[in-house]
């Protein structure tokens, strides 16, 4: 519904509508709008985990598919994707945070580093994206080359496409952890 309508034309009357019962039977599933709410950003974030068969072994591949099947999630469901925020389910996530540390390549100490900017950067480009498709304008506007000559070329040298794009970025980040932190060596991580 709310892929639809919108977080605006989502209240409990029009629920309960689509679910053919009377409003009042909702609470006994929820409290309040809010805890619905709640709900649709938890299930995005399993949407998340479901978006592939089989994630890869390698760390900084899995790292990159998870990122995308963010973005992919949130751009599938643009209109829901502010409730990411709202609502960061971090209890869902615990699972996966705890799976990308057990083979993260890098010290304890800077683990936390590396997945808050991971997770900021995932989540910041891909709410940006879901944000433009959700009110239905360009992610980057059209740039007068004449008055913006730096962005109208590197935007002309960009990778073809806002997914590339993303990935492209991700990688760098990912470049920058390689050359700011040491990896360790396979005999001294924890599985």
């Amino acid at each position: 519904m709310i892929d639809r309508h919108g977080l605006d034309g989502l209240n409990l009357q029009v629920v309960a509508r689509e679910l053919h019962v009377s409003a009042p039977s909702l609470y006994h599933h929820f409290k309040d709008k809010e805890e619905i709410l709640t709900e649709v950003a938890r299930r995005m974030m399993e949407e998340i985990g479901s978006e592939q068969e089989k994630w890869s072994d390698d760390w900084e591949t899995r790292t990159i598919e998870l990122s995308l099947a963010t973005r992919r999630v949130m751009l599938r469901h643009p209109n829901a994707s502010p409730l990411a925020l709202r609502f960061f389910p971090r209890k869902v996530m615990l699972p996966a945070y705890e799976r990308s540390l057990v083979d993260c390549p890098y010290a304890p100490e800077v683990r936390m580093v590396i997945l808050e900017a991971v997770e900021k950067f995932t989540y910041g480009t891909s709410l940006f994206a879901a944000a433009a498709e959700a009110h239905h304008i360009p992610a980057m506007p059209e740039i007068d080359p004449a008055k913006f000559p730096n962005l109208a070329e590197a935007l002309s040298l960009a990778p073809d496409n806002d997914e590339r794009l993303h990935v492209e970025a991700l990688k760098a980040l990912l470049a920058g952890f390689r050359a700011s932190f040491r990896p360790l060596t396979t005999t001294k991580r924890k599985h």
